[in-house]
């Protein structure tokens, strides 16, 4: 059974938006620009990855902010951006609920259902599987060791030791 999460289309395209405009222009003033604008973005902040300094910075934190990170020019600009978070999570018990889910900007005509990521967990017990290594290079795969050992806190409950009693 899939579960379902909802997002803000408003708050989204508005994230979209900025990201668009940041592609062609990434000054101080364009970014100061789209944090006024836009009411769910509380800071944006550019920074270039080739000369590891902050081209353009604006806005603050919001307390219950988000922090989302894009690439743009080929992965050699970052936008960070602190905003609300427009994905979100309600308890639907019938479709009238469904019809009442509201976004934290307030819109509730534009919110769209979509699949969660966790929809596709199963059992969170079960072991990750292993890297495929055939694609590395000969060199580098006799070097690669991959260990069998499992982390208590990672072990299922049946796996796990049992605790010494004191007595």
């Amino acid at each position: 059974m899939p579960l379902y999460e909802f997002e803000c289309i408003k708050c989204r395209r508005n994230v979209e938006k900025s990201l668009k405009t940041l592609e062609k222009k990434r000054d101080k003033e364009t970014v100061k620009g789209l944090v006024e604008k836009y009411s769910n973005i509380h800071a944006i902040e550019v920074v270039d990855l080739e000369r590891e300094e902050i081209v353009a910075k604006h806005g603050r934190r919001g307390k219950d902010s988000i922090f989302s990170d894009y690439y743009l020019k080929d992965g050699t600009l970052l936008a960070l951006f602190s905003m609300q978070n427009y994905r979100f999570s309600e308890l639907i018990y019938g479709e009238e609920d469904e019809k009442n889910v509201r976004c934290y900007c307030g819109e509730k005509k534009k919110v769209e259902k979509v699949i969660s990521s966790f929809s596709f967990t199963r059992d969170l017990s079960t072991d990750m599987p292993k890297p495929d290594l055939s694609n590395l290079p000969p060199e580098v795969r006799k070097r690669t060791h991959i260990g069998e050992y499992i982390e208590e806190k990672d072990r299922p409950k049946k796996n796990r030791p049992t605790p010494k009693r004191l007595s």
